[in-house]
């Protein structure tokens, strides 16, 4: 079991309520804010038509958070089958592998790609979250898949428990009251952005 796995396992709903609270205000125009409704409500809008066409175009606007250019897009598949594992929240090594090469076989773009079409089962994964769980440094990410489905479900089990749910409601009000959020981001946003926003405070 990797380093960052076993931090993974002891992630805890204090531990996110602790993160909150140190986290400072920002301001109401910052970038975390004012994009990513606007983004989330793009990705809503084109899954009516999910095709080739419409999978490159929100593999581009989600990996446009990150710092380099899709290279090459090389696929032929049920577009169909895609968004019906993309629905139930898919984990499998396999599909996410899948979802990768349109993201130049990085689980941090293929994260972003999922989270943007189902926000609600999908965290996003990148080198801040990494940081912040793990308290070291690592650049390379991209191969990562079995720490992302790791992390993954330890959040989905996090959110899934009803003992949490005052504390997750607690959190968010931080979040949003620090300008983080806005109003009504879902549950694994909430416990991902906590990570996120907090990498500088490791």
């Amino acid at each position: 079991m990797s380093k960052f796995i076993e931090k993974v396992e002891h992630l805890s709903i204090n531990f996110f309520d602790d993160l909150v609270n140190k986290l400072e205000i920002q301001p109401k125009n910052n970038q975390l804010l004012t994009t990513y409704s606007p983004m989330l409500e793009f990705a809503k809008r084109n899954k009516t038509k999910f095709d080739k066409t419409t999978l490159i175009g929100l593999a581009h606007m989600a990996y446009g958070w990150m710092p380099t250019m899709i290279q090459s897009i090389t696929i032929e598949q049920d577009f169909i089958e895609w968004i019906k594992q993309i629905d139930i929240g898919c984990i499998d090594k396999s599909f996410l592998t899948k979802i990768g090469k349109l993201t130049n076989d990085s689980i941090v773009g293929a994260s972003k790609l999922l989270h943007f079409l189902n926000p609600e089962m999908y965290p996003i994964y990148d080198s801040r979250v990494y940081k912040t769980i793990s308290e070291k440094e690592k650049h390379n990410l991209s191969k990562d898949y079995d720490n992302y489905i790791h992390y993954t479900n330890k959040l989905r089990n996090l959110i899934n428990n009803s003992s949490n749910l005052s504390k997750i409601f607690k959190i968010e009000e931080e979040l949003i009251n620090k300008y983080f959020i806005p109003a009504g981001c879902s549950k694994i946003r909430i416990l991902e952005i906590c990570l996120y926003a907090s990498a500088n405070n490791v």
